[in-house]
Formats: C-alpha cells, sequence, structure tokens
C-alpha cells in the first residue's frame, strides 16, 4: 500500500506538489484529471460542459479505483474527488491522503490567471471566484480533514521538506 493520494480545493498546488513528492520519494506520479482525459478521449472542461457534473463525478470515481493497481505512486486528485461518494474513505483505506490546506487568497489569484481551465469558475471574476471559493471550501471541508496528514500550505518551506523527509524514512522502510 505505498501511495500517497493529494487532495484540497482546485488549484491548491496538488499537481506541482504531487510530481515533487513522487520525485523526492522515486515514485511514479499520476494525475487524476489527465487519466481521466485518457480515458474520456476529451478534456476536463469539455466532460463538464457537455455531460455534466455528475457524469464526470461517476467517471473520476471509477478512475480513481483503478489506481488500486498501482504502487509506489504519488495520486494527484482533483480539487472534488475527496468529496464525492466515499472516495476519501476508499483512498484512506488504499494508502495516506495528504491535504494541501493552501490559503484561499494564493488559490483565488491562481483560478484568475487560469480561470479557462477550470470549468467550474469559468464564468466567474474576482469576488465572485472567492466567494464559490470559499463555498466549496465549507462543503468540502469535512472530506478534506479526514486525510491522514494536513499541511498548511502557504509555500514550500521547511515544514513541508520535513513531511517529505519522514514519508521517505516510512517509504523506505517498507
Amino acid at each position: 500500500m505505498n501511495k500517497v493520494y493529494v487532495v484540497g480545493l482546485p488549484a491548491s498546488g496538488k499537481t506541482w506538489t504531487g510530481r515533487w513528492l513522487a520525485n523526492k520519494l522515486g515514485w511514479e506520479f499520476v494525475d487524476l484529471d489527465s487519466l481521466i482525459e485518457i480515458r474520456a478521449k476529451d478534456t476536463i472542461s469539455t466532460i463538464f460542459n457537455s455531460k455534466g457534473e455528475d457524469y464526470f463525478r461517476a467517471l473520476e470515481s471509477e478512475v480513481l479505483r483503478e489506481t488500486s493497481q498501482k504502487e509506489n505512486c504519488v495520486i494527484s486528485t482533483g480539487g472534488g474527488t475527496a468529496s464525492h461518494t466515499d472516495n476519501i474513505d476508499w483512498m484512506n483505506a488504499e494508502g495516506l491522503t495528504l491535504y494541501l490546506n493552501t490559503n484561499k487568497e494564493t488559490i483565488t489569484e491562481r483560478i484568475i490567471l487560469e480561470n479557462d481551465k477550470r470549468p467550474m469558475f469559468q464564468d466567474l471574476k474576482g469576488a465572485e471566484i472567492a466567494d464559490y471559493l470559499e463555498e466549496l471550501h465549507n462543503f468540502r471541508k469535512i472530506f478534506y480533514s479526514k486525510s491522514k496528514l494536513v499541511y498548511n500550505k502557504t509555500e514550500i518551506n521547511e515544514s513541508l521538506y520535513f513531511a517529505v523527509n519522514q514519508l521517505v524514512s516510512i517509504y523506505s522502510e517498507v
């Protein structure tokens, strides 16, 4: 059961941190959204817009379950993955979950810069993004809080290096 699932709000840094952590551990990096796009032969935005969120979430859960076949990997999930069906409980049973609790101001800035890549935010501007992000956080925090590790992320700093070194030491002994 050598897997780490990285969870958190959209634009919290899951992909970057997942790649970085996989590199530090010497493991494979897997981006769940990329796996979904490969399976669907379409982009996340197109899936959302053409088939709706319910269809997307069912597909996301199905593709997530397929990661059970993988070993020694860090899996970056989508922002809503943890809060649908029983995904957070499933991930906790399958591996270690790491919640990136990035401050909402940083996330808002990132979403504004790459709004076209985030289907849930495409029609929103400035303060609307911050308001919707707050709504998402209020709904999803109960799921994120079930994660085995919580990293209060403001920037890459010594506390993350310490956490990674602990993970490396744990997993190198297995």
